[in-house]
Protein backbone atom coordinates (compact mmCIF):
# COMPACT_ATOMS: atom_id res chain seq x y z
CA UNK A 1 0.00 0.00 0.00
CA UNK A 2 1.39 3.40 -1.04
CA UNK A 3 1.57 6.27 1.44
CA UNK A 4 -0.06 9.26 -0.27
CA UNK A 5 2.24 11.57 1.71
CA UNK A 6 5.44 10.01 0.37
CA UNK A 7 7.68 11.45 -2.34
CA UNK A 8 7.90 8.73 -4.99
CA UNK A 9 10.77 8.34 -7.48
CA UNK A 10 10.32 8.67 -11.21
CA UNK A 11 10.00 5.73 -13.57
CA UNK A 12 13.37 4.61 -14.96
CA UNK A 13 13.68 5.49 -18.69
CA UNK A 14 13.86 2.49 -21.02
CA UNK A 15 17.23 3.65 -22.40
CA UNK A 16 18.74 4.33 -18.98
CA UNK A 17 21.67 1.90 -19.25
CA UNK A 18 22.88 3.50 -22.49
CA UNK A 19 22.13 6.96 -21.12
CA UNK A 20 24.27 6.29 -18.04
CA UNK A 21 27.12 5.09 -20.26
CA UNK A 22 26.94 8.43 -22.10
CA UNK A 23 27.05 10.29 -18.78
CA UNK A 24 30.17 8.43 -17.70
CA UNK A 25 31.88 9.10 -21.04
CA UNK A 26 31.84 12.83 -20.28
CA UNK A 27 34.50 12.27 -17.62
CA UNK A 28 32.93 14.91 -15.38
CA UNK A 29 31.62 12.75 -12.54
CA UNK A 30 33.54 13.26 -9.28
CA UNK A 31 35.69 15.94 -10.93
CA UNK A 32 35.78 19.56 -9.75
CA UNK A 33 34.87 21.44 -12.93
CA UNK A 34 33.10 24.41 -11.36
CA UNK A 35 35.32 26.85 -13.24
CA UNK A 36 34.12 25.37 -16.52
CA UNK A 37 30.39 25.43 -15.75
CA UNK A 38 29.81 28.40 -13.44
CA UNK A 39 29.14 30.68 -16.41
CA UNK A 40 26.10 28.60 -17.44
CA UNK A 41 24.54 28.86 -14.00
CA UNK A 42 25.29 32.57 -13.71
CA UNK A 43 23.63 33.12 -17.06
CA UNK A 44 20.64 30.89 -16.25
CA UNK A 45 20.11 32.84 -13.04
CA UNK A 46 20.24 36.13 -14.92
CA UNK A 47 17.89 34.97 -17.69
CA UNK A 48 15.32 33.51 -15.27
CA UNK A 49 15.57 36.15 -12.53
CA UNK A 50 15.53 33.29 -10.03
CA UNK A 51 17.79 32.89 -6.99
CA UNK A 52 18.87 29.28 -7.54
CA UNK A 53 20.51 27.67 -10.55
CA UNK A 54 22.33 24.37 -10.70
CA UNK A 55 23.66 21.87 -13.21
CA UNK A 56 23.77 18.15 -12.54
CA UNK A 57 24.43 14.92 -14.38
CA UNK A 58 22.57 11.79 -13.33
CA UNK A 59 24.00 8.29 -13.42
CA UNK A 60 22.32 5.07 -12.26
CA UNK A 61 22.20 6.06 -8.59
CA UNK A 62 22.91 9.75 -8.04
CA UNK A 63 22.90 13.29 -9.33
CA UNK A 64 26.39 14.81 -9.44
CA UNK A 65 26.32 18.61 -9.20
CA UNK A 66 28.73 20.18 -11.67
CA UNK A 67 27.99 23.62 -10.29
CA UNK A 68 25.35 25.49 -8.30
CA UNK A 69 24.43 29.04 -7.33
CA UNK A 70 22.09 30.04 -4.52
CA UNK A 71 22.24 26.66 -2.76
CA UNK A 72 23.94 26.03 0.61
CA UNK A 73 27.71 25.87 0.23
CA UNK A 74 27.88 22.64 2.21
CA UNK A 75 25.43 20.77 -0.03
CA UNK A 76 26.90 17.40 -1.08
CA UNK A 77 28.20 17.15 -4.64
CA UNK A 78 26.34 13.85 -5.04
CA UNK A 79 22.65 13.49 -4.22
CA UNK A 80 20.71 10.19 -4.35
CA UNK A 81 18.95 10.04 -7.70
CA UNK A 82 15.62 8.96 -6.26
CA UNK A 83 15.43 12.11 -4.10
CA UNK A 84 15.94 14.63 -6.92
CA UNK A 85 13.52 16.72 -8.94
CA UNK A 86 15.66 16.24 -12.04
CA UNK A 87 15.02 12.48 -12.30
CA UNK A 88 11.63 13.39 -13.77
CA UNK A 89 13.31 15.21 -16.68
CA UNK A 90 15.29 12.21 -17.94
CA UNK A 91 12.62 10.65 -20.14
CA UNK A 92 11.81 13.74 -22.20
CA UNK A 93 13.86 16.12 -24.32
CA UNK A 94 11.52 19.02 -23.57
CA UNK A 95 11.94 21.29 -20.51
CA UNK A 96 10.14 20.24 -17.35
CA UNK A 97 8.40 23.38 -16.06
CA UNK A 98 6.52 23.11 -12.77
CA UNK A 99 4.91 26.42 -11.80
CA UNK A 100 3.39 25.19 -8.54
CA UNK A 101 5.30 22.37 -6.89
CA UNK A 102 2.92 22.34 -3.94
CA UNK A 103 0.08 21.20 -6.19
CA UNK A 104 2.07 18.90 -8.47
CA UNK A 105 1.56 15.23 -7.62
CA UNK A 106 5.21 14.43 -8.37
CA UNK A 107 6.70 17.11 -6.13
CA UNK A 108 4.20 18.14 -3.48
CA UNK A 109 5.47 15.61 -0.93
CA UNK A 110 9.15 16.36 -1.44
CA UNK A 111 10.73 17.60 1.83
CA UNK A 112 11.97 20.87 0.28
CA UNK A 113 8.47 21.57 -1.05
CA UNK A 114 6.39 20.56 1.94
CA UNK A 115 8.99 22.07 4.29
CA UNK A 116 11.83 24.65 4.20
CA UNK A 117 12.84 26.20 1.88
CA UNK A 118 9.33 25.54 0.46
CA UNK A 119 10.25 25.49 -3.23
CA UNK A 120 7.33 26.51 -5.44
CA UNK A 121 8.87 26.75 -8.93
CA UNK A 122 11.11 24.27 -10.74
CA UNK A 123 12.42 24.52 -14.29
CA UNK A 124 14.56 21.62 -15.51
CA UNK A 125 16.19 21.88 -18.94
CA UNK A 126 17.50 18.55 -20.28
CA UNK A 127 21.18 18.40 -21.27
CA UNK A 128 20.93 16.36 -24.48
CA UNK A 129 24.10 15.00 -26.04
CA UNK A 130 24.66 14.57 -29.78
CA UNK A 131 23.39 10.97 -29.59
CA UNK A 132 20.08 12.15 -28.10
CA UNK A 133 20.62 10.98 -24.52
CA UNK A 134 19.57 13.19 -21.60
CA UNK A 135 22.71 13.43 -19.45
CA UNK A 136 21.18 15.59 -16.74
CA UNK A 137 19.68 19.03 -16.36
CA UNK A 138 20.35 22.72 -16.02
CA UNK A 139 17.80 23.93 -13.47
CA UNK A 140 16.36 27.06 -11.92
CA UNK A 141 14.17 27.16 -8.81
CA UNK A 142 12.38 29.72 -6.69
CA UNK A 143 10.36 29.93 -3.47
CA UNK A 144 8.29 32.88 -4.70
CA UNK A 145 4.72 31.68 -5.50
CA UNK A 146 4.57 34.17 -8.39
CA UNK A 147 7.75 32.91 -10.06
CA UNK A 148 7.44 31.83 -13.69
CA UNK A 149 9.24 31.78 -17.03
CA UNK A 150 7.90 33.38 -20.20
CA UNK A 151 8.40 31.90 -23.66
CA UNK A 152 11.41 34.10 -24.41
CA UNK A 153 13.17 33.07 -21.18
CA UNK A 154 12.43 29.40 -21.85
CA UNK A 155 13.81 29.71 -25.38
CA UNK A 156 17.03 31.31 -24.10
CA UNK A 157 17.48 28.65 -21.45
CA UNK A 158 16.96 25.88 -24.03
CA UNK A 159 19.68 27.43 -26.19
CA UNK A 160 21.97 27.89 -23.20
CA UNK A 161 21.54 24.24 -22.24
CA UNK A 162 22.32 23.28 -25.83
CA UNK A 163 25.65 25.07 -25.55
CA UNK A 164 26.38 23.26 -22.31
CA UNK A 165 25.56 19.93 -23.96
CA UNK A 166 27.90 20.78 -26.83
CA UNK A 167 30.73 21.46 -24.39
CA UNK A 168 30.16 18.07 -22.77
CA UNK A 169 30.17 16.43 -26.22
CA UNK A 170 33.54 18.04 -26.92
CA UNK A 171 34.93 16.79 -23.61
CA UNK A 172 33.65 13.28 -24.32
CA UNK A 173 35.29 13.37 -27.73
CA UNK A 174 38.57 14.57 -26.29
CA UNK A 175 38.59 11.79 -23.71
CA UNK A 176 37.95 9.18 -26.40
CA UNK A 177 40.76 10.64 -28.54
CA UNK A 178 43.11 10.64 -25.55
CA UNK A 179 42.24 7.04 -24.72
CA UNK A 180 42.72 6.01 -28.34
CA UNK A 181 46.10 7.70 -28.49
CA UNK A 182 47.13 6.04 -25.25
CA UNK A 183 46.27 2.65 -26.74
CA UNK A 184 48.23 3.58 -29.86
CA UNK A 185 51.16 4.54 -27.67
CA UNK A 186 51.03 1.20 -25.90
CA UNK A 187 51.08 -0.62 -29.22
CA UNK A 188 53.94 1.45 -30.63
CA UNK A 189 56.08 1.16 -27.50
CA UNK A 190 55.40 -2.56 -27.13
CA UNK A 191 56.41 -3.09 -30.75
CA UNK A 192 59.60 -1.04 -30.48
CA UNK A 193 60.41 -1.92 -26.86
CA UNK A 194 58.93 -5.34 -26.04
CA UNK A 195 60.46 -5.37 -22.56
CA UNK A 196 58.83 -2.08 -21.50
CA UNK A 197 56.62 -2.38 -18.38
CA UNK A 198 53.68 -0.22 -17.34
CA UNK A 199 55.68 1.95 -14.93
CA UNK A 200 58.20 2.77 -17.63
CA UNK A 201 55.36 3.61 -20.00
CA UNK A 202 53.87 5.98 -17.41
CA UNK A 203 57.29 7.58 -17.03
CA UNK A 204 57.56 8.10 -20.78
CA UNK A 205 54.04 9.58 -20.91
CA UNK A 206 54.99 11.90 -18.05
CA UNK A 207 57.98 13.19 -20.01
CA UNK A 208 55.79 13.83 -23.07
CA UNK A 209 53.31 15.64 -20.83
CA UNK A 210 56.06 17.90 -19.50
CA UNK A 211 55.87 16.44 -15.99
CA UNK A 212 58.80 15.65 -13.71
CA UNK A 213 59.94 12.08 -13.11
CA UNK A 214 62.35 10.72 -10.53
CA UNK A 215 66.04 10.07 -11.20
CA UNK A 216 65.56 6.32 -11.41
CA UNK A 217 62.96 6.73 -14.18
CA UNK A 218 65.22 9.16 -16.04
CA UNK A 219 67.96 6.52 -16.01
CA UNK A 220 65.57 3.82 -17.25
CA UNK A 221 64.21 5.95 -20.09
CA UNK A 222 67.70 7.12 -21.02
CA UNK A 223 68.95 3.54 -21.08
CA UNK A 224 66.12 2.71 -23.50
CA UNK A 225 67.14 5.65 -25.71
CA UNK A 226 63.84 7.49 -25.18
CA UNK A 227 65.32 10.58 -23.56
CA UNK A 228 68.62 12.40 -23.56
CA UNK A 229 70.78 12.88 -20.48
CA UNK A 230 69.23 16.32 -19.97
CA UNK A 231 65.74 14.77 -19.67
CA UNK A 232 64.46 15.89 -23.09
CA UNK A 233 63.06 13.42 -25.61
CA UNK A 234 65.62 11.66 -27.76
CA UNK A 235 65.18 11.33 -31.54
CA UNK A 236 63.57 7.92 -30.92
CA UNK A 237 61.30 9.38 -28.25
CA UNK A 238 60.27 12.24 -30.56
CA UNK A 239 59.63 9.78 -33.39
CA UNK A 240 57.30 7.71 -31.21
CA UNK A 241 55.52 10.88 -30.11
CA UNK A 242 55.14 11.94 -33.75
CA UNK A 243 54.00 8.47 -34.85
CA UNK A 244 50.97 8.65 -32.57
CA UNK A 245 50.42 12.43 -32.79
CA UNK A 246 50.28 12.82 -29.02
CA UNK A 247 49.37 16.42 -28.20
CA UNK A 248 49.54 17.49 -24.54
CA UNK A 249 47.22 20.39 -25.29
CA UNK A 250 44.26 18.01 -25.20
CA UNK A 251 44.73 17.61 -21.45
CA UNK A 252 44.45 21.32 -20.69
CA UNK A 253 41.39 22.85 -19.04
CA UNK A 254 39.86 26.19 -19.88
CA UNK A 255 39.18 28.24 -16.77
CA UNK A 256 36.78 31.15 -16.60
CA UNK A 257 37.38 33.81 -13.96
CA UNK A 258 34.64 35.67 -12.13
CA UNK A 259 35.62 38.86 -13.97
CA UNK A 260 35.23 37.06 -17.29
CA UNK A 261 31.78 35.86 -16.24
CA UNK A 262 30.60 39.35 -15.33
CA UNK A 263 31.90 40.93 -18.53
CA UNK A 264 30.59 38.23 -20.87
CA UNK A 265 27.07 37.53 -19.57
CA UNK A 266 25.38 40.30 -21.56
CA UNK A 267 27.26 39.32 -24.72
CA UNK A 268 26.22 35.69 -24.28
CA UNK A 269 22.58 36.66 -23.85
CA UNK A 270 22.77 38.66 -27.09
CA UNK A 271 24.35 35.69 -28.87
CA UNK A 272 21.70 33.29 -27.58
CA UNK A 273 18.99 35.65 -28.73
CA UNK A 274 20.46 35.64 -32.23
CA UNK A 275 20.47 31.82 -32.52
Amino acid sequence: MTDNNMFLPAKIPSNDARRVEAVKRTGTLDVDNKDLFIVYNELAKQISNMPVSYTGLIDESRQFLLCHIGMPEDIPESIPRDTTFCQFALDNTKPLIVNDCKNDNRFKNHPIVSGPPNVTFYGGFPIINEAGYVLGTLCVTDVDPSANLNDYQIDLLIKLTGRLAHQLDIQSGQREITASKTIDLLRVVQKKLPSFNINELIGFLSIINGSLVDKEMVNILSKNNLIENDGNLSPLGRKIQKDIGLDIGIHKKIFVSNDDISSNLDNMIDELGDL
